[in-house]
């Protein structure tokens, strides 16, 4: 599967964030290669995803492979990650039939909040009008994804905000 989307800081949370649906993640890493294997649990479900760059000039689109994963198995191999983090994911809803997903980060990243929003495709992502509340676009920014915050502190991490 193909996964187009951007990224950007927040600026301001919305007022209504607490009303809306969300869950927590905890997600691992195997490696430190720029496509490191990521392990994750996303509230009650578990996986095991590759993300490959289609561009090395274009982060917003990635080639993306999820296996689902028992419990057990999430338990198993969880402990073998060389690196990890945790963030409560909220789903705000956007118009046009978007969702804004904001992370905010907890743990040893706690007072980060980043918002992703994914796209069907890039002529949807080259019209989005990104609202108000919505910081700086980090889309391109290296430091951003989630294999690199892994196992930072909010302080390692603070230069680039």
């Amino acid at each position: 599967m193909i996964e187009t989307e951007l990224s950007f800081l927040v600026e301001k949370l919305p007022e209504d964030l607490e009303k809306m649906k969300s869950e927590k993640i905890i997600q691992g890493y195997f490696s430190n290669s720029p496509s490191p294997l990521r392990i994750r649990r996303k509230g009650e479900r578990f996986e095991l995803t590759k993300k490959f760059p289609i561009s090395q000039d274009d982060l917003s689109r990635q080639e993306e492979v999820t296996i689902p994963l028992e419990e057990e198995e999430f338990e198993c191999l969880f402990p073998r990650v060389t690196r990890s983090l945790e963030k409560i994911r909220y789903y705000y809803p956007l118009s046009v039939g978007l969702t804004a997903e904001i992370d905010v980060f907890q743990g040893f990243l706690a007072g980060l909040v980043m918002v992703e929003v994914e796209f069907k495709n890039k002529k949807q992502l080259d019209q989005f009008l990104p609202p108000k509340w919505f910081g700086r676009n980090i889309t391109q920014e290296q430091w951003s994804a989630n294999a690199y915050l892994a196992g930072k502190t909010f302080e390692e991490i603070k230069r680039f905000l």
